[in-house]
Order: structure tokens, then C-alpha cells, then sequence
């Protein structure tokens, strides 16, 4: 389970708060879990354990020995299958579904046994299943396109935002009967002669806006990189197919003026005019991202690449080195793919195209003009996931994000490395993650308070994971000890407190099924993990131990609680614990429950919180139920061990987290939040939850980048 799995690690917390693009996949993510593995079953029943084992996802286990010495601890399997050259890393049949369930949980009490999980499906990420995909899959995966996908590829089909993002493609115009393009273009200009009239004279233009924006899951053609955002043609060519600066400048002013989001230049000269850069300083400055090709001679500098105000984009050939025809001499932001490109096409005798139609002229197409463009597309993905996003703060997210590629270490003509669409579209939405973060446990990460975590030092792992009610199946989760954080809907207005959510992982926990939609669960078991406590605890209640108690009447507003729970299940009645003084609190009608009164104070009590104007005092919960969810037990006094020592504990679980009160605590340390990020993610996965320390599971391979912190911090002093 190690390999799709991205260790967070502390200097990616500190480069910044605003988009942390230190959350940079470091490894490679092609897989994303749809199935996955529920690994701990309840013993509160015998029929309720033996359905339970019935339902576990596989019939066969991957285990990791601790040494190859310990396979004798297999002896039970049908048969065993080493997966490295060691034979420490193993797959193991049990012939049954139920079998491997019940081996799985004794495996986990051999000594011998690193870690054990079902051997569960993987499946693609998300690819479109236009025809002439494959003759892209190359470069597109060069620069993580499918990866990035399943965060979003655009917002042309959103019904909630009416104004989806546009990308002026300054150019030859645009067949507007290119069937890979028809449905995403808007009214352009004809910068040439005043008119409305945008079809394409040359067959560039096409090509260009068919590697930003080409229709994918339509079974024509290929793909854009940004396959559902908008295309607004500009013609600049003139019919003898020269450009007169005049004309792009008069193009960049009536994009700007009609709502264009993101202007693609795939053109240019050695000539400066002042006049040109002043209509691309004015785009930039109204918010409009101007991209534009870095040029296509060695030793030439190209204007208006060259501009400061613009994204420059350089070409890198299939190897990730600098195209042989890549300007090393003109100014670069990043590279991007620029070799041997398919994209939909026009010719004056043919018409509209594609690479399987017979014509001489029919071939990839290649130069930093393709560059520019598939960095225009990422930009415009970046648009529609943060709207009011700054053009300089895109640039710094696409270079602050690039990767090294080709020969190790920097290379004139590729800026600061080659686009990682992936990345950057990570960088764009942590944003929020780490904002949700700052306003509670910030100030407990600096020392400024003390007090318990609500989420946990920082985040360990994100993964990819599957969910139905998204874009494309699947969604972004960043796991913490304390709990998880997710954005399910990245094109959802950020300012809705819920566009960070963190999950029913409780519920889940406790009824054994697992959410894979707004309204689908896959059946899997009842957590039998502590919810608090120490690892070896044999006393304190599992989440299963809770199964029985969903429905159970709440205790009436008011009275002492001294209700005793147990580790099997059972609950009684222990007049010694009404000396705690503890009583019930509010009654919740949503869930029919009751909350404990120690729990209400915490969950409305304020201190110290970090916000835009600097640390005030105000709510930690906002709203109260905002962390935790509803309720759904009342509460109930365990014994837990805690440090070694058995412990009265009060413990309550709600939707999203499961609440403790240790009256032998000082003060401030009470009421606790139960580690449900670490818990969840073990009964997801089969495996722990990474730790700070214990980086060992994550080591990226040598062809991955070496970031420069120092110079991310520079670059990202723009968003401070």
C-alpha cells in the first residue's frame, strides 16, 4: 500500500500559507483506490463477525515480513507469492473471502508481521476515451495531465458558475467547425478587419486551441489539457499571413475587454515595442494571465515572451531536455512539452482533421507555440479552481510547482523546470486546506497557545480516492492524525465554510461502511480499534464496541452520567462515576442524541485563533458542529489505558470524531479529540498512517525532483 502514498513533510508546511505548493506529489499517483481495504472486523457478535468476514474485500492478503525467516507464519495459505527479490513482501491466498479475513486479524498479532492488507483493485485515473488519446498519452503524462484531472478539467459544463473560464487564443483564428472544438467557443474578434469573422486562414490557431481546450470524453479526436474550458478566437493574421503587432496589441485590449481569463501569444519577433507591453503589463494587471511562446531560434530572444509581464514557455523534446530549436537566450518561465504534439487541425483544402486523416501535411506538430499553449491550459485550470487568483500568483504556483526534467540540474531555455500539471492544480486547492488548518492549529504549531490539536501537527499522506459525486470519480484527501480534510467539489465557491469538509470517518468507522458518494457505502466491517488510549489497551471500547448504541435513548438534559461502556459491546450502570459531576447536556434533535455537558463547553468554547487580521480570541468551532459533526452514541465511562495505567474516561462518538474526557488530565488536556485520522486510515488501507518520523514508506525515485526551498520561499513572498 506504500506506493500511492505522498508523505507531507515539514518544510512543505512552512513555504507558504496561502497555497503551500510544497504539497507537491513527489512520487508518482497514475493509481487511484476504488476498492479498498477495511481490515479490522468485529468480534461483538458471532453472526455479526461472520458476515463481516464474508464481506472482507479479497480472498487473498499482501503482507510484509519482517523477515523472510517469518514465512513459516503463512503455513495456513492455499499459496504464496513473494513480490521482491527478498521474499519479505508477499501475496498470500486464502481461498475464501472470509478466510483471508480471519487470517488478517491474527496475522496482525504475530511479532513477525510487519503489516497485512487485502489484496484489493487498483484502476486507472482518470482518461478520456477519445480515439487519438493514446498518440498523446506521452507527453501528457510528462507532465502529469491524468493526474491532475482528477482534481478537475475545467468548468465549461458546471451548472453553478456562469461564467466558466475563457482562453483568447491570439492567433489564425479557429475552425469554428472543428467537431473537437465547436462546443467550446465563445464570440472572438477579428483583430484583421474589425469583424466577428474568426475562422481559421492557416491552421495554426487550431491547433493551438486544440491542445488547450479539445473536447475530451466526446470519442472524436484527442484531448485538450484544459478539455472543458472555453476558447475565445482572436484572428491577427492577416490574409497574406503576416501579423502586424498592431493587430495582437488590438487583440489583447478587446480580450481583456470581453472577459478573457487567460491569453495564449503563440507568436513573436525580436523586436521590442513598448506599446505591445503595455497591452500585456494592462491584461496583467486586470487579472488576465498572459502565456506566450518562448521562440523557436536557439540564439534569438522573442518578444513578447520576453516581456516580464508574461509566462514565457519553453519546449522540451520527449527526453525532458530543451528542444533543439527552444530560444536558450530569451527569458523562461517553465517548460512544457513542444515535440512531435497531436492536437485537432484545419487545412484550407481538407478542412477540420485530425492525425488519422491521410494529408502530407497531417503530421505532430512542434514549437514552443504548443508549449505555450498547454501552459495557457494549465493556467485555465488553475482559473477555475480559484477564480479571483491573481496572474502573478498562477505564475508563481506553475514555477514554484515545475519539475526538474531531462538531465539533472538547471537548463537554459526551461526556466524553472518542466510543467507538473498535477502539482500546480494541488497548490491551487491546499490553499483552503491550509487556511482551514491556520485558523485553529497554527497557533498551536507556533507556541502562541496550548492546548489540545483539532487536526494534528500536520498533514501525513494525501491520496487519491474514489467518489462517485465528483467531476471524475474521484476526489483529493489529505490525511491528519486527528482526522482527514477533502475537497469533493474544487469549483464550488470557496467561500462556503463547507468547501473543506472532513468526512463521516466515525460513522463510518463504527458501521463499517465506507462512503464512496453522497449517498453509496461500500459494505466493509465495524472498526475494532481503540478509540482512545494506548495500542495495547485491552479495555477502552472500539469503535465497534459502539455498533449496538446508534439507536440507544439519549440521556435526558441534566442528568448525571455515570452509564459504563465496555469493550464487548455491553454497557451498565456505575454510581462512582457520578462523583465527576459530569452531566448530560443539549438534546440534538438532527440525531436524536444527547451531548455530554463537558463536551458542549469544548465544542462552544473560544481562544486563541489565527485570521486575515492576525490572532484574535474567538470560537474554535464555527460552526460548533462543524468539526465533529452531530452526535450519534451518548456518552459512556470506559477504563482506557492511558501512559500504562488504567483510566476512567468519558467517551462520546459523533459523526466525524470521537470526543474524551480524562477528569486525571490537568485542565487543558480534558477533553481530547481521539486520533480518528490515524484510525480511519488503517481500517481504509491496511496499513498505518504515516508518521513525521517514520518517513521510511515514501522515498522519491531519481527521477523525481530536488526542490530549492529558499527559492520557492522567494518566489511565493508574492502571496504574503
Amino acid at each position: 500500500m506504500t506506493s500511492g502514498v505522498e508523505t507531507v513533510t515539514g518544510w512543505e508546511q512552512s513555504i507558504v500559507r496561502r497555497y503551500a505548493p510544497g504539497m507537491i506529489r513527489r512520487s508518482q499517483l497514475a493509481l487511484v483506490t476504488v476498492l479498498v481495504a477495511g481490515v479490522f472486523l468485529s468480534l461483538i457478535a458471532p453472526s455479526s463477525a461472520t458476515a463481516a468476514d464474508a464481506a472482507y474485500p479479497s480472498s487473498s492478503l499482501v503482507i510484509q515480513l519482517r523477515s523472510v525467516q517469518d514465512a513459516a507464519v503463512l503455513d495456513s495459505a492455499h499459496s504464496v507469492r513473494a513480490l521482491d527479490s527478498s521474499g519479505t513482501v508477499v501475496v498470500a491466498d486464502f481461498g475464501t473471502n472470509a478466510a483471508a479475513a480471519r487470517a488478517a486479524r491474527d496475522l496482525r498479532a504475530n511479532a513477525g508481521v510487519l503489516t497485512t492488507a487485502p489484496n484489493v483493485q487498483r484502476y486507472l485515473s482518470w482518461e478520456p476515451s477519445d480515439p487519438d488519446y493514446a498518440q498523446q498519452s506521452e507527453w501528457l503524462q510528462q507532465i502529469r495531465a491524468p493526474q491532475a484531472w482528477d482534481i478537475t478539467t475545467g468548468d465549461a459544463n458546471y451548472a453553478d458558475r456562469s461564467d466558466p473560464v475563457i482562453v483568447a487564443v491570439i492567433d489564425s483564428g479557429v475552425s469554428p467547425t472543428q467537431p473537437d472544438l465547436v462546443d467550446r467557443l465563445v464570440e472572438g474578434y477579428n483583430a484583421v478587419d474589425g469583424s466577428s469573422d474568426t475562422a481559421d486562414i492557416d491552421g495554426h490557431g487550431t491547433h493551438v486551441a486544440g491542445l488547450i481546450a479539445a473536447q475530451g470524453g466526446n470519442d472524436l479526436g484527442t484531448v485538450g489539457v484544459a478539455m472543458d474550458v472555453r476558447i475565445m478566437p482572436i484572428r491577427v493574421v492577416s490574409n497574406d499571413g503576416t501579423i502586424d503587432v498592431a493587430q495582437e496589441i488590438a487583440g489583447i485590449y478587446w480580450a481583456v475587454e470581453n472577459g478573457a481569463d487567460v491569453i495564449n501569444l503563440s507568436l513573436g519577433s525580436d523586436e521590442y515595442v513598448q506599446a505591445e507591453r503595455d497591452a500585456v503589463r494592462y491584461a496583467r494587471d486586470n487579472g488576465v494571465v498572459v502565456v506566450a511562446a518562448g521562440g523557436n531560434s536557439v540564439s534569438v530572444i522573442s518578444y513578447p515572451g520576453n516581456y516580464s509581464e508574461a509566462i514565457a514557455v519553453g519546449a522540451v523534446a520527449q527526453d525532458g531536455n530543451p528542444a533543439s530549436f527552444t530560444s536558450r537566450v530569451s527569458r523562461i518561465d517553465l517548460a512544457a512539452p513542444g515535440v512531435s504534439l497531436y492536437s485537432p487541425g484545419w487545412d484550407a483544402l481538407y478542412g477540420d482533421y485530425w492525425a488519422d486523416v491521410f494529408y502530407s501535411n497531417n503530421k505532430p506538430v512542434s514549437g514552443t507555440s504548443f508549449s505555450s499553449a498547454i501552459v495557457s491550459g494549465a493556467a485555465a485550470l488553475i482559473k477555475a479552481v480559484q477564480p479571483g487568483i491573481g496572474a502573478e500568483d498562477v505564475r508563481a504556483i506553475l514555477t514554484s510547482t515545475a519539475s526538474d526534467s531531462g538531465n539533472p540540474g538547471p537548463q537554459a531555455g526551461t526556466g524553472s523546470g518542466l510543467l507538473d500539471l498535477e502539482g500546480a492544480l494541488r497548490a491551487a486547492v491546499y490553499g483552503e486546506i491550509q487556511s482551514n488548518w491556520d485558523r485553529t492549529d497554527s497557533v498551536v504549531a507556533s507556541g502562541e497557545t496550548t492546548r489540545t490539536w483539532l487536526w494534528g501537527e500536520q498533514p501525513q499522506v494525501s491520496e487519491y480516492e474514489a467518489y462517485s459525486d465528483t467531476q471524475h470519480g474521484s476526489r483529493l484527501v489529505y490525511y491528519f492524525d486527528k482526522s482527514r480534510m477533502e475537497i469533493t467539489d474544487p469549483l464550488s465557491d470557496r467561500s462556503n465554510p463547507w468547501y473543506v469538509t472532513n468526512g463521516l470517518l466515525v460513522k463510518e468507522l463504527i458501521t463499517g461502511q465506507m462512503q464512496i458518494g453522497d449517498a453509496a457505502f461500500q459494505p466493509y466491517s465495524p472498526a475494532q480499534v481503540g478509540v482512545a488510549g494506548d495500542p495495547d489497551d485491552d479495555l477502552g471500547p472500539t469503535y465497534a464496541s459502539f455498533v449496538n448504541l446508534l439507536d440507544a435513548g439519549a440521556t435526558s438534559t441534566g442528568t448525571v452520567i455515570d452509564t459504563t461502556l465496555a469493550r464487548d459491546g455491553s454497557t451498565g450502570v456505575d454510581g462512582r462515576y457520578a462523583e465527576y459531576g459530569v452531566v448530560a447536556g443539549p438534546w440534538i434533535d438532527v440525531t436524536a442524541h444527547s451531548v455530554a455537558g463537558v463536551f458542549w463547553d469544548y465544542l462552544n468554547s473560544s481562544g486563541v485563533i489565527a485570521t486575515p487580521d492576525g490572532l484574535q480570541v474567538g470560537p474554535l468551532f464555527e460552526p460548533w458542529f462543524y468539526a465533529t459533526g452531530y452526535p450519534i452514541t451518548e456518552a459512556y465511562w470506559s477504563q482506557v489505558k492511558l501512559k500504562g495505567i488504567y483510566t476512567d474516561v468519558l467517551v462520546q462518538c459523533f459523526e466525524r470524531r470521537c470526543l474524551t474526557y480524562t477528569p486525571s488530565n490537568d485542565t487543558a488536556w480534558r477533553v481530547e479529540m481521539g486520533n480518528v485520522g490515524q484510525h480511519y486510515y488503517q481500517w481504509r488501507y491496511g496499513t498505518p498512517l504515516v508518521s513525521v518520523e517514520d518517513s521510511s514508506r515514501h522515498t522519491a525515485s531519481a527521477g523525481e525532483s530536488t526542490f530549492d526551498t529558499a527559492l520557492i520561499r522567494r518566489l511565493l513572498r508574492v502571496f504574503d
